[in-house]
């Protein structure tokens, strides 16, 4: 709580004789009873204030009463008695809203602007007499965020009188705001002729109050880029606050002083066939009328029709060598009625002439040999690549030798120049190299197995130049198929017994020579035979094969005994009908033809197994 503790009749507000009597009766009983109030109480509109009364009676003693007033014009007006435990309120335009708390604080609630005024807290103590201190009531309500708006019209530069830059609203504050302005962060004082304010107070019917002002100002071109803001300015709590707005930027009209005009892209990458831009920049605001022309052998022409005058941008769609030259953007200035201009030399990068030289020129045979030679005209430097019809890169420079040709050598080639210091600048010129000869086959079906009467296929496969012509030595359906120096004739034709026996020809011929070769036919039933009978003794083989296998295997595991006993002549055994008899002359074919006895004899009764075993130990 603040605020020192201050005697009544000190105040000297001319209450009148009855309230002057009471205040020398309370000086006479100065330092009889103390009273202490804070100085000022501080509370926001339509919250509640609480208005302390602290006091100090001598000897402990109690208070017998303790009244509250306001002062009105300099006078005291009664507001409440707290006596005997009890709170009598007086009927002025705060009943409804008093309270009195068990220290004896003063509430008032809904505070109102109205009531920012002193309230006085007096206490009686009988015999000790009375004590009486005051407190001024302050009433606030924080404005609320400014609102700038920015003129709406352009402001020109260095303008003899200062011009309406912006204004700033700040509503529903109490007490009154102050509005300050700002550029660039700086704030800004007022400067005769120069800088000016113009502010404005309203207050509302609620009490409340509305602040606004606006500057006014002379700018230069430099605040074409420049911020405006303001601030409201409040006291609360003994502390000076704010509130700033939104930063703004104002127009500024300002005369042209310099014209820029550049090629995009750079003019030293411009190629044939791109697309350029030839854009014209001046510091003027607003901009100035834009105007391009072309210089041309006779004078200036004017080539605006393919600009955007507005933007200054003059657009050339797919340049080419006659595209280059020396260009001019002029400009005025409407603000002044000036002119200014400025040129720029668009240079257009190409290759033109783009020539391959063979030589020998004349017509190239098997074997020969022919260098080709490639030229092509450029302000730039070119290199050189050759490449096949496939698009294989063969060689470097402006120079390719092909050595050994043939017919299998590609027939066309190409040169390319490429402008290395200009990216996507090339140029090619195709050429083709022929290789003459007589006719070569190189594919033919033979030999071709046949039935009579069934139809069939024959193919013949050359390679020639110039083309040739294909012939058969017999009649039948062709059909025929060219790819660079190939030529492919099918020839379907249906098996007769002559052709069968005589075969066909194949005839292939052109200015050069000819070339011709035989397609042999064979009877597709006798090879047929044949190969059943191949198969037949595959067969056979593979089953004596697996027969003397198994016949190992039973030996191996006892299942079959060869004794001693009973040694027989193999060169002449006896015949039986049930038996198979090997006669065998050497002793190779004893061996082999014990086993197949062996083989052979399983029917037989259990005392002639002797009999069907051959004893090869001896």
């Amino acid at each position: 709580m603040a605020g020192g503790r201050r005697g009544g009749p000190s105040w000297g507000w001319g209450w009148g004789w009855g309230w002057g009597c009471c205040l020398l009766l309370c000086c006479g009983a100065a330092g009889a009873v103390q009273v202490s109030m804070p100085e000022v109480v501080e509370a926001e509109i339509e919250s509640t204030a609480r208005i302390e009364c602290g006091f100090s009676i001598p000897g402990n003693g109690s208070y017998s009463f303790i009244d509250w007033f306001y002062v009105d014009r300099g006078s005291p007006v009664k507001l409440l008695r707290v006596a005997g435990g009890e709170v009598l309120e007086e009927e002025t335009s705060y009943k409804g809203r008093l309270s009195v708390g068990e220290d004896m604080a003063l509430a008032i609630s809904k505070v109102t602007p109205q009531d920012a005024r002193t309230f006085v807290c007096r206490v009686g103590a009988g015999s000790q007499g009375t004590g009486e201190n005051r407190t001024e009531l302050h009433v606030y309500k924080v404005p609320e965020t400014p609102e700038i708006e920015a003129s709406s019209a352009g402001i020109p530069a260095h303008s003899p009188s200062a011009l309406k830059i912006a204004r700033c609203v700040s509503e529903n504050s109490f007490p009154p705001a102050n509005i300050t302005w700002y550029k660039n962060g700086e704030q800004l004082q007022a400067e005769e002729n120069k800088v000016k304010f113009l502010a404005t107070l309203t207050r509302k019917s609620s009490g409340l109050y509305t602040v606004s002002s606006s500057l006014l100002a002379v700018v230069t071109r430099e605040d074409r880029s420049s911020l405006f803001h303001c601030a409201v300015h409040y006291w609360l709590r003994g502390q000076r606050l704010s509130k700033a707005s939104r930063r703004v930027n104002v127009t500024v009209f300002y005369p042209t002083q310099h014209v820029e005009l550049h090629i995009v892209p750079t003019a030293a990458l411009v190629k044939e066939g791109d697309d350029v831009k030839l854009v014209c920049e001046a510091d003027g605001n607003p901009a100035p009328v834009f105007s391009f022309y072309k210089k041309s052998p006779e004078d200036w022409q004017d080539v605006s029709s393919l600009a955007d005058t507005s933007s200054g941008v003059l657009s050339l769609q797919g340049v080419n060598k006659s595209s280059s030259g020396l260009y001019r953007c002029q400009i005025l200035d409407l603000d002044d009625m000036t002119q200014m201009e400025k040129e720029v030399e668009l240079v257009v990068n190409y290759i033109e002439g783009v020539r391959v030289q063979m030589e020998p020129s004349s017509p190239l045979h098997e074997g020969d040999s022919v260098r080709l030679s490639c030229s092509a005209h450029s302000p730039v430097d070119l290199d050189f690549q050759w490449r096949d019809e496939k698009g294989r890169k063969v060689a470097e420079g402006n120079q390719l030798f092909l050595r050994n040709l043939t017919f299998e050598t590609s027939s066309n080639f190409s040169c390319r120049a490429v402008a290395r210091s200009v990216p996507g600048l090339e140029r090619s010129k195709q050429v083709a190299v022929a290789v003459q000869g007589k006719p070569r086959i190189v594919a033919i079906s033979s030999p071709l197995y046949v039935r009579q009467d069934e139809v069939v296929n024959l193919t013949c496969k050359a390679i020639a130049f110039p083309r040739p012509s294909v012939r058969w030595s017999i009649n039948g359906t062709t059909h025929e198929y060219v790819e660079n120096q190939h030529v492919a004739s099918n020839l379907t034709v249906r098996v007769s017994h002559e052709l069968l026996r005589a075969g066909a020809m194949c005839r292939v011929s052109n200015a050069l020579g000819v070339s011709e070769k035989h397609i042999q036919l064979l009877d597709g039933k006798s090879s047929e035979s044949k190969g059943v009978i191949i198969v037949a003794i595959i067969v056979c083989i593979l089953l004596v094969a697996v027969l003397g296998s198994v016949i190992y295997f039973l030996h191996k595991k006892g299942k079959i005994s060869c004794g001693r006993a009973g040694k027989q002549d193999i060169t002449k055994p006896e015949a039986r009908k049930d038996k198979n008899v090997v006669e065998v002359k050497s002793d190779k074919l004893a061996e082999e033809a014990g086993l197949l006895q062996g083989a052979n004899g399983e029917r037989g009764p259990a005392a002639d197994q002797s009999e069907k075993y051959i004893d090869l130990r001896n």
